[in-house]
């Protein structure tokens, strides 16, 4: 008997080695497909897409196409600035603190939507964490998050989160959960998306389109010598796709210094949800409110939600302003200590929000063009997984393996 084991534990292993050997050759082969097709890059015979939208979504996609091989040109009025400019795009404005969908402000009207953005958020999560390593130049903080509820409804999250046992419950708190969430100063990370897709070779326009796109898809792709289109312009897809389900959802910021010089220093983010219901009609738009640190030395304080506001020009004399900035301090009062001159900044931002949520698939007339926005506040947490997700979609267009080149 020993020797009859004996036998099958060395044929276990021949079987072992082979698999490993055929495991060894299938990667050597796939890693030379790779360098072909990067080849195949250089000869100036990869895909190129033209990506209409240059904030965090149209971005993210550029650099996931970048990584896979292929060529891509962007076109958008407006880019993100140089830190040293005041001048700030939507997506440099966002709050960017990881939520686990659905996000405070605003709501996922289907389940089927729901979970489908439970992988974007994952996927942005994952990326988030890797890119959390090196803060400095990219700008993405890991950070401990709170978020508490009024009502034990609303505190939907995954089974891995960390749940709050003690609750002071004359504020009002019922429920509460807390984990490590990537915070994104989008001021510094829009750089350096600019810096990686420059570094790639990606071609930057400033210019702006109106009308449909699909009228002028053909025309489009002939002028920037592309095989693609993607649409990841925000609030622009109200004119550009024709949908009339694109709106913007108004939200504000106050910047103030984070220094510990008026409270102690605050290096985790709280978010409470003050209304059970997201009310589309409510013109005040105070459904939650939130603390952020930004970076190093600031925290931004919000937040509204005000659906069909265009105006961004607005200051702290606004009476929505006003109270939000009350709530806040009533949420956390060591922020007392901070009066209207401690405030830095007025920050108003508008969130491309569409009803139905976030539409990413091909146009149904024209099949060269792909739709990724309405995005909502979710811009930056759904971002990568988004562009994961498309990216993958091109895939299957050109019949191309879904690996990245760039880490070969």
């Amino acid at each position: 008997m020993p020797r009859s084991r004996k036998k099958v534990n060395c044929e276990r292993l021949c079987f072992s080695v082979k698999r490993i050997k055929v495991y060894m050759t299938w990667n050597a082969k796939l890693k030379f497909e790779a360098k072909e097709l990067v080849s195949d890059n250089k000869a100036q015979k990869a895909p190129r897409v033209l990506i209409i939208g240059g904030g965090v979504v149209g971005m993210t996609s550029a650099l996931q196409l970048l990584n896979k091989g292929y060529k891509v040109t962007v076109l958008a009025k407006e880019y993100a600035s140089p830190v040293s400019s005041g001048k700030r795009i939507t997506s440099e404005i966002a709050g960017a603190l990881w939520e686990w969908p659905p996000a405070l402000c605003g709501r996922h009207t289907n389940e089927k939507s729901l979970e489908r953005a439970k992988v974007w958020g994952m996927d942005g999560y994952a990326k988030f964490m890797e890119l959390a390593m090196n803060s400095k130049e990219t700008g993405a903080f890991l950070r401990r998050s709170i978020f508490y509820f009024k009502d034990k409804g609303s505190a939907m999250m995954p089974n891995s989160l960390k749940k709050l046992g003690s609750l002071n419950t004359d504020t009002g708190v019922v429920d509460a959960y807390q984990h490590m969430a990537p915070m994104v100063d989008t001021v510094t990370y829009m750089q350096w998306l600019y810096k990686q897709c420059r570094e790639k070779g990606c071609h930057f326009v400033h210019d702006e389109i109106h009308g449909l796109l699909r009228d002028q898809a053909e025309d489009l792709k002939k002028k920037y010598k592309a095989q693609l289109i993607f649409n990841c312009s925000g609030l622009n897809a109200k004119e550009l796709a024709g949908d009339e389900d694109v709106y913007p959802l108004r939200g504000v910021i106050l910047k103030v210094r984070n220094d510990g010089s008026l409270m102690p220093k605050l290096n985790h983010s709280m978010c409470i949800s003050i209304i059970k219901e997201f009310d589309e009609s409510d013109k005040e738009g105070q459904s939650f409110v939130f603390i952020l640190p930004r970076g190093d030395d600031k925290l931004w304080l919000g937040g509204m939600v005000q659906p069909h506001q265009w105006d961004r020009d607005l200051t702290l004399d606004y009476p929505p302003i006003r109270r939000m900035f009350e709530k806040v301090k009533e949420f956390y009062p060591p922020l007392r200590n901070y009066g209207d001159d401690d405030v830095e900044e007025v920050l108003v931002g508008l969130r491309p929000a569409r009803h139905g949520n976030v539409r990413l698939e091909w146009d149904h007339v024209c099949p060269s063009l792909l739709h990724n926005y309405g995005h909502g506040g979710l811009g930056v947490t759904f971002s990568w997984g988004c562009a994961i997700e498309a990216s993958a979609m091109v895939d299957r267009v050109f019949k191309r393996p879904q690996i990245y080149l760039s880490k070969l």
